[in-house]
């Protein structure tokens, strides 16, 4: 028994001290310090009854970092560094302990602590990243609106702070059912849900933030701006645009074939040009032209700029030996 209470002893006694060393900031550093931020969490969250609170001290700060830009590698690196410092702090007392057992029961309780800061860190960024990402969707879905609709453009763009571009590529596009969602059932919407998710994070990554898809699970219309003037015509494209590239990536996301119709013209024409794409584009499935990127020019034949590869489509061999893509050129539509 009194073996019992002495280790106890000795356990609270480590314990203390080891908050008392993370409560004990470097001179140099500031009070809102990040580093004196954690190092306080970590000191608070030792104890059972205050680890809300030092959960709840770290989401607002993490909430005030990610607001700030500050990479959440950074934050955890230096709440790694702080824990780090600990152990340092539990190696160096290792001489003096009586005997291992406080020793461990210490190292357990700062793991814990460890995982209270960087949980609640981490969440904090990742709710913020929602908020940010749902507020930046609901104004690009209200801007595509505008720009189709051809009026209120200029008026949103000065609420939302969304820059109008001079001119845009005008995407029209189709994406047919997968398997999973042609095998029905109650998780057929959810497959279709889950499909749009992977195709509008394909669509993220060449097309930048600036795209503006007003999308759906069987596809919908991508505005892509073009900052050079020369982007309107047939020619090259310097800027990031709808490709045989990308559209590859919308198919492997979307685990089948799509057909996209794709025009250019300056912001005013996006109204004309968005009704031809989709006439065109309906034109083309209804006549069975292969799936793939099909370019409009004015005085020419709208023609296959590309087909999409089935082979690299994931998970679709019923599809794919059955899919008639790159057997010939197909004629003009």
């Amino acid at each position: 028994m009194v073996g019992s209470k002495a280790a106890g002893s000795g356990n609270a006694d480590l314990e203390a001290e080891l908050v008392a060393h993370f409560r004990c900031a470097e001179p140099e550093m500031d009070a809102a310090d990040m580093v004196t931020t954690i190092r306080h969490c970590l000191a608070a969250a030792h104890d059972l009854c205050a680890r809300p609170a030092a959960a709840a001290t770290i989401t607002a700060a993490a909430t005030r970092w990610a607001r700030e830009g500050v990479a959440l590698e950074a934050v955890l690196t230096t709440c790694h560094d702080c824990a780090r410092s600990g152990f340092e702090f539990l190696a160096a007392r290792m001489a003096d302990a009586a005997g291992g057992q406080p020793m461990a029961d210490t190292a357990r309780l700062l793991v814990r602590a460890v995982e209270v800061v960087t949980t609640a860190a981490a969440t904090a960024y990742l709710d913020e990243h929602r908020i940010v990402a749902r507020e930046h969707q609901t104004s690009a879905q209200t801007m595509v609106a505008a720009l189709l609709a051809g009026h209120g453009v200029s008026a949103l763009a000065r609420r939302s702070g969304l820059r109008v571009a001079p001119a845009y590529q005008v995407v029209a596009l189709a994406i047919p059912p997968n398997a999973e969602e042609r095998a029905g059932g109650p998780g057929a919407a959810s497959a279709g849900r889950r499909k749009l998710r992977r195709v509008q994070a394909a669509l993220g990554a060449p097309l930048g933030s600036r795209s503006l898809p007003l999308l759906h699970a069987d596809g919908g219309t991508v505005l892509i701006p073009l900052e050079a003037a020369h982007d309107t015509g047939a020619g090259p494209m310097t800027a990031a645009v709808m490709s045989a590239d990308v559209l590859q990536l919308v198919a492997e996301a979307a685990e089948t074939l799509p057909t996209a119709t794709v025009a250019a013209g300056s912001t005013e024409q996006i109204p004309e040009l968005a009704g031809r794409a989709h006439e065109v584009l309906d034109r083309l499935r209804a006549g069975g032209r292969p799936p793939g990127l099909y370019r409009i020019a004015e005085g020419r034949p709208v023609e296959p700029d590309s087909v999409v590869n089935a082979r690299q489509v994931r998970r679709l061999s019923h599809v794919i030996s059955g899919a008639p893509v790159g057997r010939g050129k197909p004629g003009a539509a």
